[in-house]
């Protein structure tokens, strides 16, 4: 078709050529004077055509050149183009201002560009979205609506146990928990979003799992996975309601032990001298292990509630003088020898509420399980960077076995001795809490039958965090 083209624009040519010069030369003729029928001759006629015929065969080569350069400038142009739409770097194309698709190179160019500056665009929120996801505390999960993995951060991993960032796998080829398959496809095939708690039998983990369906377009959509670790949040529900339920138990005891006395004396016992005097005795006892256990709970929940700390300097050995006043009676009672060991002039920035309320457990405790006529030393001194209280007594002493549990709240070494001698369980538990609340920390040391020894130390400097309280 191309030559066919080509044949029927040159014979087109030759013979408009062929006219023009005809007539030019008729023209040059009748100018001249020279009769027509003289000058036009066969060897006229065919000089004219031959010329017709080299001028259109010039023409219609330089038509043709000229086509070729523009149809290879449209290939390049065009070429371009696909480049920029696939994503590769295009070839440069450098044409002549004066070129007719030199304002499409420029407009192309101008395209490229646009399409550069976006694609950076795209890439740098691409990569902080995914850098975010990567460092969520929270597991996530993306999977296409071939049920592929796109793209799951660490913290997912963590959780399943098992490398979990591999993209393009099958999602239940790689995810072998079976609540949570189960869940992501019922998204799948309900299109609804799914929220459940899941433990994590390999891991023994316990997470709160939300699968979320999200459209992208008409034809396509994720789907996303997300587990909440909460396994602290349910251990702390469960400590919860172990707290309560251990309070019920322990306030139920002297409540039921004064409602049955009490009931007994007015049914009658109270005329009887004896037993009136030994039932209010009962009544009396198990009042104050009330108020004590009632008192270890308010102190547990003003920690909570009041976290900042009050710091003031206090002389150590005077502070334990004006302390150990109150406890004269209880000591007189049990003739119990106290040696104060601190240094005349041991001055220390604390807050003087909390060291009181720890002094005072400890010190009731060294009086309280101590035996008749026992001893008990104070000592306390201020080292480089930090001061320690110790409080030893020689009297029951703790079973090697128990020593780390005793801090633990309403845990008693001797249920029948700690009952007897009005203990709660909760003492050692606000005292660490007290302790750890001024950056201390307090430790134990003890044998049976021959005594305990409770040191509980501090820095001299308190870091920033409780200085910022306190400045608050």
């Amino acid at each position: 078709m191309k030559q066919i083209k080509i044949i029927k624009t040159f014979c087109s040519d030759v013979v408009i050529i062929f006219l023009f010069l005809a007539a030019i030369f008729l023209l040059v003729i009748q100018q001249s004077g020279v009769a027509v029928r003289h000058a036009w001759s066969f060897e006229t006629c065919f000089l004219l055509l031959v010329t017709a015929m080299i001028l259109a065969a010039v023409d219609v080569c330089g038509r043709f050149l000229r086509f070729k350069k523009r149809k290879d400038e449209l290939q390049l142009l065009n070429a371009r183009l696909d480049d920029i739409i696939d994503g590769r770097k295009p070839k440069h194309v450098l044409l002549d201002p004066t070129d007719p698709y030199y304002e499409l190179s420029r407009t192309i160019s101008a395209v490229q560009s646009m399409k550069n500056d976006l694609s950076k665009s795209f890439v740098t929120q691409q990569r902080g979205y995914f850098s975010l996801i990567e460092y969520l505390t929270i597991g996530v999960l993306v999977l296409d609506q071939d049920r592929k993995i796109y793209l799951s951060n660490h913290a997912m991993s963590d959780l399943i146990g098992r490398e979990m960032n591999l993209k393009g796998q099958i999602y239940v080829n790689v995810l072998r928990t079976y609540e949570l398959s189960q869940l992501i496809e019922k998204v799948y095939q309900d299109k609804q979003d799914q929220h459940v708690e899941i433990k994590l039998d390999f891991s023994a983990k316990i997470v709160d799992a939300h699968v979320v369906y999200v459209p992208v377009s008409e034809h396509h959509f994720l789907v996303m996975a997300l587990l909440y670790d909460i396994t602290e949040l349910k251990e702390i529900e469960r400590m919860q309601m172990d707290f309560v339920g251990n309070v019920s138990h322990e306030l139920k005891t002297p409540i039921t032990a004064i409602t049955g006395f009490s009931e007994t004396l007015l049914q009658g016992a109270m005329n009887d001298p004896k037993a009136l005097n030994e039932f209010l005795n009962i009544i009396h006892q198990e009042s104050l292990k009330l108020t004590e256990l009632v008192e270890d709970i308010l102190s547990l929940a003003r920690i909570d509630d009041s976290p900042e700390l009050k710091l003031v300097e206090i002389d150590l050995r005077q502070f334990l003088i004006e302390l150990l006043k109150s406890f004269r009676p209880e000591i007189n009672k049990k003739e119990i020898q106290i040696y104060i060991e601190i240094p005349s002039g041991c001055v220390v920035q604390v807050d003087q509420n909390k060291l009181r309320h720890v002094v005072n457990n400890l010190v009731q405790n060294a009086i309280k399980y101590n035996n008749r006529k026992g001893k008990v030393w104070l000592k306390g001194t201020i080292k480089k960077d930090f001061w320690f209280i110790s409080v030893t007594d020689n009297g029951y002493g703790i079973p090697k076995d128990e020593k780390d549990r005793i801090f633990e709240r309403f845990y008693r070494i001797d249920t029948s001795r700690s009952r007897q001698n009005g203990g709660t369980g909760l003492g050692l538990s606000v005292v660490r809490e007290y302790v750890e609340a001024m950056s201390g920390k307090i430790t134990v040391e003890s044998q049976v039958g021959v005594g305990s020894t409770f040191t509980v130390t501090f820095p001299v400097v308190l870091p920033k965090k409780e200085l910022n309280n306190e400045a608050e």
